[in-house]
């Protein structure tokens, strides 16, 4: 499966997703408890748990997906959002916080108050890079 910004020319990222921060078009915004469903969902499965909702479609998505969605509207890689001198350790591993900023009547999640416009979301992620092998 192609994974848009996932390597340059001379590396791969492999990545990992290991929490996330939300805020939500709300009165409580980054207080707004997630819906139990949605939580269970996220420590189950963190890579592929559908539970980012875009309004227009109606399609869910993952935090891997939401990722993809960042990286293919920002037309930027993995690599444009690390700090230059990791790029030079192929075989190495750094922490990533993902800033995606959403309108509301974008995407949606369960919360302790129903369907709620998420505002902001921080994917964080372990990015492992390594050599581009060919």
């Amino acid at each position: 499966m192609l994974r848009p910004g996932r390597e340059t020319a001379d590396l791969v990222f492999i990545v990992e997703h290991v929490g996330l921060d939300v805020d939500f078009h709300h009165p409580q915004g980054r207080n707004l408890k997630l819906a139990d469903s949605a939580v269970e969902a996220f420590e189950q499965h963190r890579e592929n748990a559908e539970i980012f909702v875009q309004h227009s479609s109606g399609l869910r998505f993952s935090c891997d997906e939401m990722l993809s969605w960042f990286l293919l509207q920002t037309g930027t890689t993995l690599g444009d959002h690390l700090p230059p001198h990791t790029l030079e350790n192929s075989g190495g591993q750094v922490m990533l916080t993902v800033p995606v900023r959403f309108v509301p009547g974008m995407f949606f999640m369960a919360t302790e108050a129903g369907e709620t416009d998420l505002s902001a979301l921080n994917l964080l992620c372990k990015i492992t890079i390594t050599a581009r092998n060919g």
